[in-house]
């Protein structure tokens, strides 16, 4: 027979443990959104692509969609795009390509100096190749991120 300490999980404290084990996984699903809304520019981004693309983003799930805006958003800011018409710009060619978009080299020299006016902005986006825009795949069409259905 064990002894006491050898049991292992005390059958009284595992109520216990099930309540934090519980706790940490709620909280876990739930920090992306406690994250958009600590983070007044990703909140921002995020409520402007909903509203420029409300069809499309209603098809992907929307933690996934906070956590992918998020990492294009900084991408975006370290590509020196500051300001949110620039972001969503940036982002859009990543939310309709699943990110493939970005990694295309016409996208990564018009980013490497991108002009800081946004009238020129707009049309050197417009001018990039179809092919930057048919490398991937769009996010609500990526099992990845597309709502279960």
């Amino acid at each position: 027979m064990r002894s006491e300490g050898e049991r292992g999980i005390n059958p009284a404290s595992l109520p216990y443990a099930m309540l934090v084990l519980v706790m940490a996984l709620l909280l876990s699903l739930f920090s992306w959104s406690a994250r958009a809304q600590a983070d007044p520019d990703l909140k921002a981004l995020v409520d402007h692509l909903k509203f420029v693309i409300p069809d499309e983003t209603a098809l992907v799930d929307p933690h996934r969609f906070e956590r992918f805006v998020a990492q294009y958003q900084k991408r975006a800011s370290a590509a020196g795009l500051h300001d949110i018409d620039r972001q969503t710009a940036y982002v859009l060619v990543a939310v309709y390509t699943s990110g493939k978009g970005i990694e295309q080299r016409e996208f990564k020299q018009l980013m490497a100096h991108p002009p800081t006016a946004p009238d020129e902005f707009s049309d050197a986006m417009i001018g990039l190749p179809q092919s930057v825009y048919d490398s991937g795949a769009p996010l609500w069409e990526n099992d990845a991120y597309a709502k279960a259905r």
